[in-house]
């Protein structure tokens, strides 16, 4: 063997090798790629739920409301009214439900409740107000009612 063939040879196997790694590289190079990017943008707006609660002659804590009477002079039948007047400071409607702790028991009765149930929950638009008309009935009184005291709170719940 000459050196001349055997440089030929050589020569050849890496001619081979360059050419077969050269298509190789061609082909796996050979791409293209697009990219597109977009932003979206949504604003939302969430109104506001707030109330604010009046009630003449009663106590108000947060949403709720507690009957002050006064001291009762006579046995006879009588009532201490309550007006519960609840405005939507929001922007949003709302509707307002009421439930009274009413643990009365006779002579004592709940204004709200009388003569029908607690009124069904009502809707309220913003800066309208709804009214309430509550407060203790009792009948006539006997001498087992002298020194006691009764209580009645209403409580309101707004949900927008």
């Amino acid at each position: 063997m000459s050196i001349r063939s055997h440089l030929g040879l050589k020569t050849a196997a890496v001619m081979l090798a360059a050419g077969g790694l050269g298509v190789g590289l061609i082909g796996s190079g050979v791409r293209a790629s697009f990219t597109q990017t977009g932003t979206a943008t949504a604003n939302v707006a969430v109104g506001t739920e707030s109330l604010s609660i009046s009630a003449p002659g009663g106590t108000v804590v947060g949403n709720t409301v507690t009957v002050n009477c006064p001291t009762i002079q006579s046995s006879a039948a009588g009532t201490c009214p309550l007006t519960v007047s609840v405005k939507n400071t929001g922007s949003m409607p709302f509707t307002l439900s009421v439930v009274s702790s009413d643990g009365l028991s006779t002579p004592w009765s709940d204004m709200l409740a009388v003569p029908g149930p607690i009124p069904a929950p009502q809707v309220v638009a913003p800066n309208a107000t709804a009214v309430f008309n509550g407060g203790i009935a009792w009948s006539v009184l006997s001498n087992t009612d002298l020194g006691t005291a009764k209580s009645l709170t209403y409580t309101f719940t707004a949900t927008a």
